[in-house]
């Protein structure tokens, strides 16, 4: 476990940690470079012998992680030191094809878009259940009596299960969003320049048996300088986290002193003893807003200069695990709000004045319903 899980852990989870550990990271490297061997093999390149020999080298864990982390501010690239390691794991014929062809940046973005799909599979896993827990309590509150407020004012008599509908119906599209994006990652192959020299006339297959071996999408063109696609997945990651704020938001008022109309699990005060202080909301809003700072060091970040940035690149390996992490803390926070949400129902129609009429919503509750049949079961 890292320090930075230990010193603040409302701001990732458990499994959020093992997939960007500094562990992780290296092995997502050795991952490409392996896979890379292999595509040598497939096409022709390499012999199997020594890509089967140099790929099990690779598959085997390095003896101080951080060392070979902390080496690319000294040498400006990890595999110089990964080089050296893997070096003396197998014979020269097969240690000549490690890295053959590929540049640092091959390594570290493919690396982080095999990081990327582990990350969306543990972040979708909770939504799930997210997803699972709302669409209980729509169809348990789809007629529960419940005030709508607009601009924090009272105003019609609905129901709280239409509200959870339109909570599921967005949680929803994040899960498409987030499917899209899983099955959507490309792997990074260029070369020094981006041209994909040394593979001559074979460099489109060395790319595609690559891309197969990592299960990674295909990309004919070299994404180097083009970071549409990490701000892609940081933008849907910060829509996401974005979303649960504000389902946190709306449980957290519902629950207030004022309103009182939910419960949820609640934290303690130091000083009030009794007094119940949403924290899974707290936890939730707090990560989210995290994550929108970290997507904003993208954003700032000026583009990438010619064939390869200076330090634009460098500052999304601080910046998207953070996003990954903090989402994931977002969505585990409500989780955890919306498992332990009890809703008073004397306390929503006691604050509706008027005579309370049944609410008939017609075909949103049970549209948004049939669709998370079809995306949940």
């Amino acid at each position: 476990m890292s320090d930075g899980y230990s010193l603040t852990p409302g701001y990732t989870t458990s499994g959020m940690e093992s997939v960007f550990s500094t562990e992780a990271t290296v092995s997502a490297i050795l991952e490409f470079e392996a896979a890379l061997a292999l595509a040598l093999s497939d096409t022709g390149i390499a012999g199997e012998g020594d890509a089967i020999a140099l790929a099990a080298a690779c598959a085997e864990p390095v003896a101080d992680a951080p060392a070979i982390l902390a080496s690319t501010w000294a040498d400006g690239t990890p595999l110089l030191a990964l080089r050296a390691e893997i070096a003396g794991r197998v014979d020269e014929n097969a240690r000549r094809w490690f890295h053959h062809g590929a540049t640092t940046q091959d390594a570290i973005d493919s690396g982080l878009m095999i990081q990327a799909r582990r990350g969306f599979e543990n972040i979708v896993f909770d939504l799930v259940a997210v997803a699972r827990r709302l669409r209980q309590l729509t169809v348990e509150h789809s007629e529960q009596p419940h005030l709508a407020r607009t601009f924090l004012q009272d105003a019609h008599q609905t129901t709280f299960g239409l509200r959870t509908a339109g909570w599921l119906s967005t949680v929803l599209d994040h899960h498409d969003d987030l499917r899209s994006q899983m099955s959507s990652l490309p792997v990074q192959l260029g070369g020094p320049s981006g041209s994909r020299l040394e593979y001559g006339a074979g460099a489109t297959d060395v790319m595609s048996a690559l891309a197969s071996r990592l299960g990674l999408r295909p990309s004919p063109a070299v994404w180097h300088t083009d970071r549409s696609r990490v701000l892609s997945i940081a933008h849907s990651l910060q829509r996401l986290s974005r979303t649960m704020t504000k389902i946190a938001t709306d449980v957290a008022l519902l629950a207030s002193s004022p309103i009182a109309e939910v419960q949820v699990r609640s934290g303690s005060s130091s000083s009030i003893p009794g007094k119940t202080n949403p924290i899974d909301a707290i936890r939730a809003i707090a990560a989210a807003t995290a994550c929108a700072g970290a997507v904003a060091m993208l954003t700032a970040a000026p583009p990438h200069e010619l064939d390869r940035g200076i330090g634009a690149w460098h500052v999304e390996w601080l910046a998207v695990p953070l996003v990954f992490r903090t989402t994931a803390a977002s969505v585990e926070a409500m989780r955890s709000g919306l498992s332990s949400l009890v809703v008073d129902s004397a306390a929503m129609k006691a604050a509706i004045t008027d005579e309370i009429q049944p609410i008939t919503v017609p075909g949103i509750i049970e549209s948004v319903l049939d669709r998370a049949s079809a995306v949940l079961d």
